[in-house]
C-alpha cells in the first residue's frame, strides 16, 4: 500500500507566494475608472497604522511618492483632445468620404489634410490629383482649386509639364515650347521609368529648348491671373545649362554644376504673370509650377488612358525630392474605368497591383493624406431602354473600396455621388458629359468638383467638432 502524499509544504509554498504578490500589487499606482479611484490591493491594511481620517498613513506616503515621480517626468506636448464619441453630421443626400478610422477611432486618414487648411494662411496646402483622360487637361481639378484658393487663399496652377497631350485645350495656362526630346509613359519605344517625374514624363533639352508659361485671365482669373512663386525642377545629373525670366525681364542663370541630381530652383516674384526657361544640355527638365506663398496649390497628374500602374515606376529619387521640396498634405487617385468591362467581376490582381502604388507612395509621404476615387460612370442602354451602369464597373468600385480599407486609406464613392446607377447619362442630358456615357467636359468637371468641395468642407466641420 502506498503512502499518502503529503501536501501541506505545497499549501504552505502557495499561499507564501499568494501573499507575496498581494503585498507588490499594493505598490502599483492608483486605477481611476470613470472618476472613481479605485483602492488599492492591501492585506495589511487591518493592523497598519491610520491616520485621524482612517487613511492608511503608509498608502499615503505612496500616493504622496507616485506624485513626486509624476512631477519629475520631462514634460511633452499635450495630448489631442478628441471626442470619440462624436458622431459626424452628414447632410441628406450626401455621399462622405469613409475614413476607414482606425481601432482607437482616433485617426482618421484625412485628419491630417483638415489640420493642415488650418496652416494655409501662413504655408502652402498642397494637393496632387492622379488620374486619367477625367482629369485631362485641368478637367475637374481647375474647378476644385478655384474652389479651394476662393475659401482658403492661394493662387497659380501648380506644376505644368514641359509638354503633354493636353497642353492645346488646356484653358488655365497657356504653355509653348520648343526643341525638346519628349518622353512619356506612354512611349511606345525610348522611355526610361528610371528617369520620370511625378507626371509620368521626362524632357531633354536641344541647343536652345525653350519652355514658356504664360498666365491667363479668361478662367478664373481671381486666382489664375498671375503667381507669387516660379519654381523650375530638373535632373543635372548629366551637363545641363539653364536660365529663367520672369515677365520678359533679364534671363538669370540658374546653378546646375554641382551635379546635385534631382533639384528645384524657386524664384519668388511680384505678379508673375510669364515664366520662360531656356535650357541646354543632356541632363533632364521635368516641367515648372506656378504657385503663390501661401493657401492651397492643386498639382494635375493626368495621363490618357492609364489605370494608374505607371505611378508604380516612379523613381524613390524623385519623390524623396517631392518630400524635401514640394510635400503634398493630400493626394486623390482618380483611376479605374480604362480596366472596367462589362463581363469582368474580378478585380483583386488590380487592386493589389495599386496597393503598391498606395504604400509606396505612403513611405515616402507619411504626413500625407491619401484618397481613392471610386471609379465614375460608364453607361450603356438596357433591354428597358434605359441607360445603367455596366455591371464590371459596379464590381470594380467595390474592390476599390476595399483596397482602400486594405490599406488604411480614404476612399470617396464618386459614382453613387453623381446619382447611382446610370448617371453619366442624366450628365449627358444635362450638357455635362461626352455621348460616349463614360468622359466629362469642362461643366462636368465643374459639378463635380462642387460636389467634392462640399463634401470636404463637411468633413473639415466635423473634424473641428471633434477637436474643439
Amino acid at each position: 500500500m502506498k503512502p499518502k502524499k503529503n501536501y501541506i509544504r505545497k499549501s504552505f509554498y502557495l499561499t507564501l507566494i499568494t501573499l507575496l504578490l498581494l503585498s507588490l500589487l499594493f505598490f502599483l499606482p492608483r486605477i481611476t475608472i470613470f472618476d472613481k479611484t479605485m483602492r488599492r490591493v492591501d492585506v495589511l491594511s487591518d493592523i497598519l497604522e491610520k491616520d485621524s481620517a482612517g487613511n492608511v498613513l503608509a498608502e499615503l506616503m505612496i500616493d504622496s511618492l507616485q506624485g513626486f515621480v509624476d512631477s519629475m517626468a520631462i514634460a511633452g506636448p499635450a495630448p489631442e483632445v478628441v471626442k470619440l464619441d462624436y458622431k459626424d453630421s452628414i447632410p441628406e443626400g450626401m455621399i462622405a468620404i469613409e475614413d476607414f478610422a482606425d481601432s482607437t477611432g482616433v485617426h482618421r486618414e484625412m485628419d491630417r489634410f483638415y489640420k493642415a487648411l488650418d496652416e494655409s494662411g501662413s504655408r502652402l496646402v498642397r494637393i496632387a490629383v492622379f488620374g486619367d483622360s477625367y482629369i485631362e487637361g485641368d478637367i475637374l481639378t481647375s474647378a476644385l482649386r478655384h474652389l479651394l484658393q476662393s475659401e482658403y487663399g492661394g493662387r497659380g496652377v501648380g506644376f505644368v509639364e514641359v509638354s503633354c497631350v493636353s497642353e492645346g485645350f488646356r484653358n488655365t495656362v497657356r504653355n509653348s515650347n520648343s526643341g525638346w526630346e519628349k518622353h512619356h509613359s506612354t512611349d511606345k519605344r525610348g522611355f526610361n521609368s528610371a528617369n520620370q517625374s511625378m507626371a509620368s514624363s521626362y524632357f531633354i533639352p536641344g541647343p536652345n529648348a525653350t519652355f514658356t508659361l504664360t498666365c491667363q485671365n479668361q478662367n478664373y482669373p481671381e486666382t489664375l491671373t498671375y503667381a507669387d512663386v516660379v519654381s523650375v525642377w530638373y535632373n543635372n545629373t548629366n551637363p545641363l545649362t539653364l536660365s529663367l525670366s520672369l515677365n520678359g525681364g533679364q534671363p538669370q542663370s540658374i546653378n546646375t554644376h554641382d551635379n546635385l541630381g534631382i533639384q528645384c530652383f524657386t524664384l519668388p516674384g511680384d505678379s508673375i504673370t510669364k515664366a520662360s526657361l531656356q535650357a541646354s544640355g543632356s541632363g533632364i527638365v521635368y516641367g515648372m509650377t506656378l504657385d503663390g506663398r501661401h493657401g492651397i496649390c492643386v498639382d494635375n497628374y493626368s495621363l490618357r488612358g492609364s489605370p494608374g500602374m505607371n505611378l508604380e515606376t516612379i523613381p524613390g529619387d524623385f519623390l524623396t525630392a517631392i518630400a524635401k521640396y514640394r510635400p503634398y498634405d493630400l493626394i486623390i487617385y482618380e483611376f479605374g474605368l480604362n480596366v472596367a468591362s462589362e463581363k469582368r467581376k474580378d478585380y483583386s490582381n488590380y487592386t493589389e497591383r495599386f496597393s503598391k502604388v498606395i504604400q509606396k507612395m505612403k513611405s515616402y509621404l507619411p504626413e500625407c493624406s491619401f484618397l481613392v476615387f471610386g471609379a465614375s460612370d460608364r453607361s450603356k442602354r438596357g433591354a428597358d431602354g434605359r441607360y445603367h451602369t455596366m455591371r464590371g464597373v459596379e464590381s470594380l468600385i467595390s474592390y476599390q473600396r476595399k483596397m482602400a480599407s486594405d490599406n488604411g486609406v480614404a476612399f470617396w464613392n464618386l459614382r453613387d455621388a453623381l446619382g447611382g446607377d446610370g448617371a453619366i447619362a442624366e450628365l449627358q442630358k444635362q450638357g455635362m458629359a461626352a455621348k460616349d456615357f463614360t468622359h466629362l467636359n469642362f461643366k462636368g468637371g465643374e459639378h463635380i468638383a462642387k460636389l467634392f468641395f462640399d463634401v470636404l468642407q463637411n468633413g473639415k466641420m466635423n473634424y473641428d467638432r471633434r477637436h474643439e
